[in-house]
C-alpha cells in the first residue's frame, strides 16, 4: 500500500480493534484486502464478460453499463461516498433510507462497515442492469454458475435411495451441506467416489458442531400442525444441490412437512442462487443421461408440485445491507414469515456476517449473544469460515488455530454448525 493511499484515505496500519465494526480502513484486516484487491477484480470481470459476450443485445447495450461499472470501480478505489439509487429499483426506498442514516464520516467504501460497502457494490451493479430494458433480467454471473454433474453427485443421489431416519445419517447430510460451500468444480473433481464417505475425516475442522441440537429440535417438533423448515440459500451449483439433498431427507423422513427456500431476487455475490438457478438445476437434473440424477430431479419437481418444496416469496431484504437483528424493525413481514417455520437454516459466510453484524466479537462470545435478539424461531447456521469473524469458540481455540496457520479465518478450511433454540416468553436464554 502506498503512503499516498494510506494518508489520503486515513487507512490505519492495524488489525481491526476488538468490538469495532469490520472495515476497510484497517490495513491488517481481511476487509481491507477484500475491498482493495478482490472487489475491483470482480467488477473488472463483469466488464470483461460484457466486452466478450457474443450476444448482439448484450454488445449493443453493454457500452453504457461498462461506463457505469468503471465509474463504480473508480469510486471504490478512491473511497468516494455512497450514492443514492435513482432508478426504479424495487428496494430504492429501503436502500436510500439506509444511506441517509449513515453518519457522514462512515459513508464511504473504506470508512464504512465492510458489510455495508460490499452489499452496496453488488446492489449498485444490479441496478445498472435493471435500468436497461433489454438487459433487465440478464445474469452477469451466470457463466460462473455452471452446473457440474460429477461422479460425486451420482454417488450422493444413489445414497439418497437407501437412508434411515437416524441421527447419524442426518449428521452426514448436514455436514455435506456445510462443506458444499467449499466444493467448487476443481474440488469436486478430486472425488471419484462418494464424498459422503470422507466427510468424517473433516470433523476436526468443524470448530463448533451443534448438529445434535438441530436433530433434537426436529425430533420434538409438534406434528399436529405443519412442520416448516426454511433454507436461506447461499450459492447455486453444487451447494444448492446439497441444500436440496438435505431438504429431501427432511421430507422423506417426516422431519418436516414443508421446506421453503429463500433465494436472491437479483444476481448477488457472484455465485448466489436465484430462482433461475433453481430452475436450471432441476431442468439439468431431469434431462440428465444419468438415470439416478434424472430420477432425483423428477422427484424434487414432484415435491414442488405437491408444495412440499416451495420457493419463498422474493424479498429484497436479503440484498440489503441490514444486519438481521434489525429485520423485525425494518421488515416485520419477513420476520413474521420466518417465525412460521420450526427451523431456519442460514447458509454461507455472508448470511453469517449479517447474523453477527460484521462486528469484531471476541471469538469466545456465544452465538446467542452475537445475534442480538434475532430469534424469529429456532435458527442454525452452516458456514465455512471465509472472513475474520467468528463466535462460539472455546478459550484458547483460536491460539491453536493461529499457530497452525495465521490465515485460518479466510481459507474456508474450517466450518461452523451453530444452533440456537427459540426462547419462549418468560424462559431463560439457552444455546445449544
Amino acid at each position: 500500500m502506498s503512503d499516498d493511499f494510506r494518508d489520503r484515505y486515513d487507512i490505519l496500519d492495524i488489525v481491526t480493534p476488538r468490538h469495532a465494526l469490520l472495515a476497510g480502513r484497517y490495513k491488517k484486516s481481511f476487509a481491507y484486502s477484500y475491498l482493495r484487491d478482490y472487489m475491483p477484480v470482480i467488477l473488472t470481470q463483469i466488464i470483461d464478460n460484457l466486452l466478450k459476450d457474443k450476444d448482439e443485445i448484450v454488445r449493443r447495450f453493454g457500452e453504457i453499463l461498462i461506463g457505469q461499472l468503471s465509474k463504480l470501480k473508480y469510486q471504490l478505489q478512491t473511497d468516494k461516498p455512497f450514492e443514492k439509487f435513482e432508478n426504479d429499483e424495487p428496494d430504492k426506498k429501503l436502500w436510500n433510507e439506509f444511506i441517509d442514516a449513515l453518519p457522514k464520516k462512515l459513508n464511504s467504501f473504506f470508512r464504512s462497515c465492510w458489510l455495508y460497502a460490499e452489499c452496496y457494490i453488488y446492489r449498485k451493479v444490479s441496478s445498472f442492469f435493471e435500468a436497461s430494458p433489454s438487459l433487465k433480467s440478464f445474469d452477469y454471473f451466470e457463466k460462473q454458475k455452471q452446473i457440474l454433474q460429477s461422479n460425486t453427485m451420482i454417488e450422493i443421489a444413489r445414497s439418497c435411495r437407501r437412508t434411515d431416519k437416524d441421527k447419524e445419517v442426518f449428521h452426514r447430510y448436514t455436514k455435506l451441506d456445510l462443506w458444499s460451500n467449499l466444493c467448487d468444480h476443481s474440488f469436486i473433481k478430486q472425488f471419484e467416489g462418494n464424498l459422503l464417505d470422507v466427510l468424517d475425516q473433516w470433523d476436526n475442522n468443524i470448530l463448533v458442531n451443534n448438529t445434535r441440537g438441530i436433530w433434537n429440535c426436529l425430533q420434538k417438533a409438534d406434528h399436529s400442525k405443519p412442520v416448516i423448515v426454511d433454507f436461506v440459500c447461499n450459492d447455486a451449483d453444487f451447494e444448492l444441490y446439497a441444500d436440496f439433498v438435505l431438504a429431501e431427507y427432511l421430507i422423506e423422513k417426516q422431519l418436516a412437512s414443508k421446506v421453503r427456500l429463500h433465494v436472491k431476487p437479483i444476481p448477488w455475490c457472484t455465485y448466489d442462487a436465484t430462482l433461475q438457478d433453481v430452475q436450471n438445476l432441476l431442468q439439468a437434473m431431469r434431462s440428465s443421461s444419468q438415470g439416478v440424477i434424472s430420477e432425483q430431479g423428477r422427484k424434487w419437481k414432484q415435491y414442488f408440485d405437491e408444495e412440499k418444496f416451495v420457493i419463498a416469496p422474493v424479498d429484497y431484504f436479503w440484498v440489503s445491507a441490514y444486519e438481521y437483528f434489525k429485520m423485525r424493525e425494518i421488515n416485520l413481514e419477513l420476520y413474521k414469515y420466518l417465525s412460521q417455520a420450526h427451523l431456519v437454516i442460514f447458509k454461507g459466510n455472508l448470511h453469517y456476517r449479517k447474523l453477527l453484524g460484521d462486528y469484531c466479537w471476541d471469538p469466545t462470545d456465544n452465538f446467542l449473544t452475537c445475534i442480538r435478539g434475532f430469534q424469529p424461531t429456532n435458527i442454525c447456521t452452516l458456514r465455512t469460515i471465509k472472513s475474520d469473524l467468528v463466535c462460539g469458540l472455546q478459550q484458547g481455540q483460536t491460539d491453536d488455530l493461529r499457530r497452525r496457520n495465521h490465515k485460518w479465518m479466510t481459507t474456508g478450511e474450517y466450518g461452523l454448525i451453530q444452533f440456537v433454540e427459540r426462547i419462549p416468553c418468560g424462559c431463560s436464554l439457552k444455546e445449544k
